[in-house]
């Protein structure tokens, strides 16, 4: 039998992205979508969509079975949607009922396990474009200083423990003190937020490093952070130093552009396990 892969697809360019890498491969494509929610842009050609309700895991199983699908990925973001506002059908009922906590990470490791009990292969960015892991090591010019890295590994821990708790995979930390820690609002803009009071009530006007990581119980097949020119962009623009990311666990969206970006503003730009 070909390989079909389906996509189920959230916002930004990285369901296109998996989408094309799949095509090259010769694999079929398709992407299931959840109206209300953000869309992926672009797709490439020839993908085709059908949309379903959040909660519709029986409907999108059995659209899954019908179309003959082999392979299956998640990818893009999603707005998080309360428990009432899904309406869940049967068979949803029951998969959240398998995450005893209610968390981002249980409930998408509960999706994956369950996908993988119906015989679908589970493909993730590592198995169809490696390329997009951020590799180890420094990626620009510049290099925090001591008391810059110590930030950074202020920010490491506050993350791994907060990761626990599904609240966010970024922080910000100023002069040994974690100025704010990512929400529902991303990651852009807790640059802004921090930016605003990093200077209020007579506080410097620069400074400060961006931490983002994985959490520590994440699957690797859905929700990997995730960093672009735009987040590089805002930290020149406001001020900051840096930015330290997860070595083979942050997906960088357009690498080389990212990497000249950071040496144009003279920021920092570490990956590390």
């Amino acid at each position: 039998m070909a390989e079909l892969l389906t996509i189920l697809a959230g916002g930004g360019p990285l369901p296109g992205l998996l989408a094309a890498a799949a095509q090259a491969k010769g694999w079929g494509v398709q992407a299931v979508v959840f109206p209300g929610q953000p869309q992926p842009n672009p797709l490439p050609e020839g993908v085709g969509t059908k949309p379903f309700a959040l909660g519709q895991v029986g409907h999108i199983l059995a659209h899954l079975k019908a179309s003959n699908t082999t392979h299956v990925a998640l990818a893009g973001h999603l707005h998080k949607p309360s428990i009432l506002s899904l309406k869940p059908d049967a068979m949803g009922m029951k998969l959240l009922a398998r995450a005893l906590v209610k968390h981002d990470d249980a409930l998408l490791r509960s999706v994956t396990d369950f996908l993988a009990e119906q015989g679908f292969v589970l493909v993730g960015v590592a198995d169809l474009m490696p390329n997009l892991l951020a590799p180890l090591g420094p990626l620009a010019t510049a290099r925090p200083t001591a008391a810059e890295q110590d930030d950074i590994a202020l920010g490491r821990s506050t993350l791994a423990i907060l990761g626990d708790l599904d609240i966010g995979q970024a922080c910000i930390v100023h002069q040994g003190a974690v100025l704010g820690v990512e929400a529902v609002e991303g990651t852009d803009a807790l640059i802004e937020r921090c930016a605003a009071l990093r200077s209020a009530e007579g506080g410097t006007a620069q400074g400060g490093v961006l931490v983002k990581r994985a959490k520590l119980l994440q699957t690797e097949l859905a929700d990997l952070p995730f960093v672009g020119p735009t987040t590089m962009e805002l930290l020149g623009k406001h001020g900051y130093r840096g930015l330290a990311i997860q070595a083979n666990k942050t997906l960088l969206l357009e690498q080389p552009t990212m990497m000249a970006l950071a040496n144009r503003h003279q920021l920092f730009f570490e990956s590390d396990a």
